[in-house]
């Protein structure tokens, strides 16, 4: 038994490695019983998704296997599949993070998450909407992890001024009963009621009522426990957010984008997707997503009728700290609204690039030759050479106008702070997706499945949208897009389905991952702020999932048919 022991200690300490080694010698029959294409893609594929779904290396790394896997299989040459990596959807992304991180090396989103804070209400309903609206506006630009990372210390510090219970054991650590959860003062003032009792009643000064001692201790566990379920709400609220709104614009997350990739390499065309299209289609379910999430918190930790309660001494102190850490801020530099002024440009060029109404400034272009990436590699050019300070300003206490100073953007600062890893994950979704195509996989795979289509498409679609939800809670929301969008274009493709009606549910339920700490990063920096339990996350996130996942489906069949024509 021992020896077993020491056995499992040992596999379980060098894992990664038995994972890494064990997963292709494993794999070889697949190899040695068919020698045709279908299975050597087949084999790459499956070594990949093992890698990317137990993480036995860094899933960046393993997104440079296609360069090395497809080229030694015979799948695909180096060339081939090295140009995947440098499609124009990439470099969609990587100009909108270049924006992104220029927008937090100036705190501007900070600045416009306190601004809107101010504006919203201070009871529990209202803070709660107010901390949901600024997540998910903030992470249809700004990755959903950097959104969470800035907000959740404002929720936590919010969270104390709304919590007399934080506020004295934050004063008074030493005096804080973990597991009775009583803080100090008002245990020791229970314990006082308690000594006076054994000689006499004690009598309430107002109306000289007898105060029960096991009431005192009930009355603070309840005021203790409805603390805790305001602190759950607060952090989960933020994590769920940031999941909604990263799907509301195609950049918002790097798996919206592995759509048109396998759109383009199934189909030939991703024109029917795009900024302006996609974003008409997936606003108005994330609105509606957020919406329902904000009842279901409610309901699930604070309660209707106790969420519209308020609190005036609360409520002021609520306000007082959002409007101090905003004046803390100083006042709106020059840099900032310079900053502002690059994400309106590029925003509007995306918007006006091809609005569908009418012609849009492409028209100006050669047909095909300009595409969102255009835009977004265009302002973050200028992020590197404007100016971050005024140009015309005359020097304090001179006549003499600046020279120069430094850009909005410095390169240094986009080489620490890009998410360059995003870069190869987009890149390894493309590569798998033409290997795919290529080597007749997903034809293979069309075929094989085309009895699953015998159902409605709308079915079909939703039975896809709750398997990959819940197949994102265990594995990275940007691997399993990777893996299964191409198969499943091809599969609606083969069965007479237009590929969208399927691919979209596919694409956004990956972002549904509310159930783990692990499915998201958002999730995890949530937890590992203490107070949440993983308990917590399975019984509201499961909910969560299926809400989402029926929404999703219903906007699928009323709004999604006309903009993307999903009948033809």
């Amino acid at each position: 038994t021992m020896n077993a022991r020491n056995l499992m200690s040992l596999a379980w300490t060098y894992r990664n490695t038995l994972i890494i080694v064990l997963t292709p010698l494993i794999l070889l029959p697949l190899l040695l019983a068919e020698q045709s294409l279908v299975a050597k893609c087949a084999y790459g594929l499956i070594i990949m998704a093992v890698y990317w779904t137990t993480e036995a290396c860094p899933l960046a790394v393993t997104s440079l296997l296609p360069i090395v896997l497809f080229p030694m299989l015979g799948v695909l040459d180096a060339d081939s599949v090295s140009m995947a990596y440098t499609r124009q959807l990439n470099f969609l992304f990587m100009g909108g993070l270049m924006v992104a991180v220029a927008i937090e090396e100036w705190n501007l989103h900070r600045r416009i998450a306190l601004k809107i804070l101010m504006l919203i209400g201070a009871r529990p309903c209202w803070v709660l909407l107010g901390f949901m609206m600024v997540t998910a506006l903030l992470s249809m630009w700004i990755s959903n992890t950097a959104t969470t990372a800035m907000m959740v210390p404002i929720a936590v510090a919010v969270y104390d001024q709304m919590s007399d219970v934080t506020t004295v054991k934050t004063k008074n650590p030493e005096e804080v009963d973990e597991e009775a959860g009583l803080n100090g003062p008002t245990h020791k003032w229970c314990s006082e009621v308690q000594d006076q009792t054994d000689t006499q009643n004690v009598t309430n000064n107002r109306n000289d009522e007898v105060v029960d001692p096991s009431a005192c201790v009930s009355d603070v566990h309840t005021t203790h426990s409805k603390e805790k379920n305001l602190r759950k709400a607060m952090l989960l609220c933020v994590s769920y957010a940031a999941n909604i709104g990263g799907f509301a614009t195609l950049i918002g997350t790097p798996a919206n984008l592995i759509l048109p990739g396998a759109l383009d390499s199934v189909c030939g065309s991703s024109e029917t997707v795009d900024f302006v299209s996609w974003m008409a289609f997936s606003v108005p379910v994330s609105l509606v997503c957020l919406l329902l999430t904000w009842i279901w918190l409610q309901i699930r930790f604070i309660g209707i009728r106790l969420s519209l309660k308020g609190d005036k001494r609360k409520d002021n102190r609520v306000k007082a700290y959002i409007v101090d850490s905003y004046n803390k801020l100083g006042p709106v530099t020059f840099g900032e609204l310079a900053v502002l002024g690059h994400f309106v440009v590029l925003a509007i060029l995306w918007l006006t690039r091809d609005p569908k109404f009418v012609s849009g400034w492409k028209e100006i272009f050669p047909r095909g030759l300009m595409k969102d990436s255009t835009s977004a590699i265009l302002v973050s050019f200028s992020l590197f050479v404007f100016p971050s300070k005024n140009p015309f300003r005359k020097l304090k206490g001179t006549n003499e106008v600046r020279v120069s100073s430094p850009p909005l953007l410095a390169w240094k600062t986009a080489q620490k702070n890009v998410a360059w890893d995003v870069f190869f994950l987009l890149g390894a979704g493309f590569a798998l997706a033409k290997a795919c195509e290529d080597s007749g996989l997903t034809e293979w795979v069309g075929d094989t499945m085309s009895g699953l289509t015998d159902m409605s498409p709308a079915a079909f679609a939703l039975i896809i949208s709750i398997m990959l939800s819940l197949l994102t809670e265990f594995t990275s929301n940007v691997s399993t897009a990777s893996i299964f969008l191409p198969v499943l274009c091809r599969l609606a493709s083969h069965s007479g389905i237009h590929p969208l009606y399927i691919a979209i549910p596919a694409t956004i339920s990956c972002s549904f991952a509310f159930s783990l700490p692990v499915a998201t990063p958002p999730n995890a920096i949530a937890f590992s702020y203490g107070g949440l339990k993983v308990k917590d996350l399975i019984s509201t996130g499961l909910v969560l999932n299926f809400i989402c996942v029926f929404i999703l489906n219903g906007f699928l069949n009323l709004t999604g048919v006309p903009i993307f024509n999903l009948s033809e």
